[in-house]
């Protein structure tokens, strides 16, 4: 009866997570010592490592509208200031990355001397110590600031110190300076305090070491409980008071460059008044010399009612005409101002001229400048924002411009209205007394010139109740808070410590199963192929050339018996006597299963004979020792007659073989298809009961192809772990394409614990007999028999 094959090859699962899970298990002990390196690794980190605190504070900064504007003709007590500025809130990230700034950092280092490390030698790990802890003050000149030092050993006593580098040790008296590498160092103790023998270590970071670690220390955000106008600011450093003095300088500074970039505007605005009210009161004190020279020397003391109205009226065309020259003297100022060659400038106070629209333009001008020079205060002249900042200059520029032709145009207009009431006026004033009329002139320029001196006045008052509002304004505190330590804390390095312990040999393992494409389990075989697996050979140690024996009871000499067992119920006749063995690449063991199944077979009171057609790389003939004798390739060359060929292996009764010959052809592929081929077969299906050929892997060459046409049965041995999935695939090929005949599998080297039906633990009674059995050699020693 002919062996029936499965209709369809079980369908493959994809992902099997439970093979994935039985590696995670059977690598237990990885995990745990990877488990106990990383949490061995945490304790060490945890140990060296200074813990780090963090002070933080929660303030309230200000917006726009709490503060008083800081653009020309827009003054807090003037229309509409206050009321414009109420509607705006603060822009966050914007003071966010002032806090986080360099500048200001730097101001800190600075202030605080943080460019000066202290630290106290400990037998773990150092302690650095507050400056205002020490019982004495360190003034340091640095030869180049921004370099760092190695650590130094400083000895402190009471009569002096030494400053220690490696070797080199040099002594140093209180108050007197000391030049160290090139720095200068004074040390001075503190008043009434007395300074103990101490060792301290000491470092000069450098004030960009310094600006760069307290960069990343320091840091601001929102708080969304606190509104649109609340900011945490904490700083992380090893000692809790200095982090909070930190803090306060920060703050200030803080506070400080907003005052002077909002007030810059109103000290030039205040400046340009009181220079302008200077000129206005010389101006005011010559005119009423004039005044009282005139009455004194011409006697003129009132003037009549009729010349009164008249003069009144003057006055009043005058004082429209003086506004028309301040006016323009305004608009030549504004105008001088922009042309000034060079960096752009703050332009004067435009509100006396009355022009909505000329004070919109200077305040957007004056809005751009002050931008462009906290961009170049902060950045440099590549910043990406000044074009369109310069080009919003330019036409604002512009505007400008053509607003002051505008006004000018209109000021001749009424200048031109007021020159032809003046002459009208005059004209009825000619009947007046010449000197009255005289008088009167001069009265009323001196009329112009108090009220002008009374305006600027008031507007320098003005101002200066704006700086002084400015002033008063700053960050308000909420409140503090003072963490423990922040960094490193326990539980967490430990329980990132233990996750990575974890983590890394599963990963390792996931990775290695996703990228494994060997065959492990029955289940990687029968997810791809149905085809019957006739044997499961288990992976042997003795390095024994034939593990089966008549007297042998080893595990796996049972399972080469049931092997031949199973070949005999495949239900194939007596004439199906040759058996092929090959596999799909070199090293998955077909020569070692070849003579062994030959060793099976022979024991059975079978006569067998055993093919090295392996003609390419031969390996029987030098495990049974018999190494260049004439074989099947000297037949087909006519070289000899089968009988005279033949060898009887020794000590394996029954077996006989038949080797590759000597030499081996440089065609194989040729010479397998000779004519005499046939009658080789012929000659030993009459004489044997099963022909055994150890042919070459399918994928090397097509040698096996060849000779599948001269064999009954055909097995494929396939190695445990060694062998790749895709390789099944091609035997699936060569079964549909019926270029092999009867093909089953043959499973080799199997190692425990995979799941293959007959290979478990080895068995008690193997563990048991195995113990009696013995290696024999043959006479030339090469031959290894369990």
């Amino acid at each position: 009866m002919e062996q029936k094959y499965y209709d369809e090859p079980e369908e493959s699962k994809g992902f099997d997570a439970k093979r994935l899970f039985s590696k995670l298990a059977k690598g237990y002990y990885w995990l745990i010592l990877s488990a106990v390196v990383c949490l061995t690794a945490a304790f060490l980190y945890i140990r060296y490592t200074v813990p780090l605190y963090q002070v933080s504070t929660y303030i309230q900064v200000q917006s726009p509208g709490e503060v008083t504007t800081n653009i020309l003709g827009g003054s807090a007590f003037g229309q509409g200031g206050p009321a414009a500025a109420a509607q705006a809130q603060p822009d966050l990230n914007s003071e966010i990355f002032k806090l986080e700034s360099a500048a200001l950092i730097q101001q800190i280092v600075d202030s605080l001397h943080l460019e000066i490390e202290i630290l106290t030698k400990g037998r773990v790990r150092d302690k650095p110590l507050h400056l205002d802890s020490l019982p004495f003050t360190i003034k340091v000149k640095r030869w180049d600031i921004d370099e760092a030092t190695p650590l130094y050993k400083l000895l402190v006593s009471e009569d002096g110190y030494k400053i220690q580098l490696e070797k080199e040790i040099v002594k140093g008296a209180y108050f007197q300076p000391l030049i160290f590498k090139h720095d200068t160092i004074i040390i001075e103790p503190k008043p009434f305090l007395t300074v103990p023998k101490e060792v301290y270590l000491l470092r000069f970071p450098g004030v960009d070491g310094a600006v760069a670690k307290y960069s990343s220390r320091i840091s601001a955000s929102a708080v969304p409980k606190g509104g649109m106008a609340m900011l945490q600011v904490s700083v992380r450093d090893e000692i809790p008071e200095r982090a909070k003095q930190i803090v306060e300088v920060l703050l200030h500074n803080y506070d400080k460059a907003n005052f002077e970039h909002k007030s810059k505007a109103l000290r030039t605005e205040i400046e340009f008044l009181e220079n302008r009210l200077a000129t206005v009161s010389g101006e005011l004190s010559t005119q009423a010399n004039k005044v009282k020279d005139f009455k004194s020397n011409n006697r003129v003391n009132d003037v009549g009612t009729s010349a009164n109205q008249i003069l009144g009226n003057l006055v009043t065309l005058d004082s429209r005409k003086s506004e028309n020259v301040f006016k323009e003297n305004l608009l030549n100022q504004v105008e001088a101002s922009i042309q000034q060659s060079g960096q752009e400038q703050i332009i004067p106070n435009v509100a006396a001229l009355t022009d909505p629209g000329l004070s919109g333009f200077v305040d957007g001008y004056n809005k751009l400048v002050l931008r462009k020079k906290e961009i170049l205060d902060r950045g440099t002249p590549q910043d990406i924002r000044l074009p369109e900042i310069n080009a919003g200059l330019a036409t604002a520029k512009n505007s400008i411009y053509s607003s002051i032709n505008s006004i000018r145009q209109q000021l001749r207009t009424a200048n031109a209205l007021i020159a032809s009431q003046e002459q009208s006026q005059t004209g009825r004033f000619q009947g007046m007394a010449e000197k009255e009329k005289d008088l009167n002139q001069t009265n009323r320029v001196l009329g112009v010139k108090d009220a002008l001196y009374t305006f600027l006045q008031q507007k320098i008052e003005d101002k200066k109740m704006e700086y002084a509002s400015a002033g008063i304004a700053g960050s308000r505190i909420i409140d503090w808070n003072i963490s423990k330590s922040v960094n490193p804390k326990p539980y967490m390095v430990y329980a990132i410590g233990f996750i990575l312990g974890i983590m890394i040999p599963v990963l390792v393992i996931v990775v290695q199963f996703m990228l494994n494409n060997k065959i492990e389990t029955r289940e990687d075989i029968h997810g791809i192929t149905a085809l019957p697996i006739a044997g499961e050979i288990i992976l042997d140690n003795s390095k024994a050339d034939v593990v089966i024996a008549e007297e042998t009871v080893s595990p796996i000499a049972e399972q080469f018996r049931t092997l031949r067992t199973n070949i005999s119920y495949m239900g194939y006749g007596p004439d199906h006597k040759v058996l092929m063995v090959t596999s799909s690449m070199s090293g998955e063991g077909k020569s070692f299963v070849s003579l062994n199944l030959a060793s099976s077979l022979a024991i059975s009171s079978k006569k067998v004979i055993l093919l090295e057609f392996d003609l390419r790389n031969p390996s029987l003939s030098e495990r049974l020792g018999f190494k260049k004798s004439a074989g099947i390739t000297n037949f087909l060359r006519g070289e000899g007659q089968v009988d005279d060929l033949v060898q009887a292996v020794p000590e394996m009764e029954n077996l006989s073989f038949l080797s590759a010959g000597t030499p081996l052809p440089l065609n194989p592929g040729e010479i397998i298809l000779n004519p005499r081929m046939k009658l080789l077969f012929d000659y030993l299906r009459a004489h044997y009961d099963y022909i055994v050929m150890d042919t070459p892997p399918v994928e090397a060459v097509s040698d096996a192809l060849s000779l599948g046409k001269l064999a009954d049965i055909s097995f494929f041995v396939l190695r445990h772990k060694y062998t790749l999935r895709p390789s099944i695939k091609l035997i699936n090929q060569l079964h549909n394409d019926q270029k092999l005949p009867h093909i089953s599998l043959i499973i080799n080297g199997i190692k425990p614990g995979y799941g293959f039906q007959h290979v478990y633990g080895y068995g008690y009674e193997y563990g048991q007999m195995g113990k009696g059995k013995k290696k024999k050699k043959s006479s030339d020693g090469k031959l290894k028999i369990a």
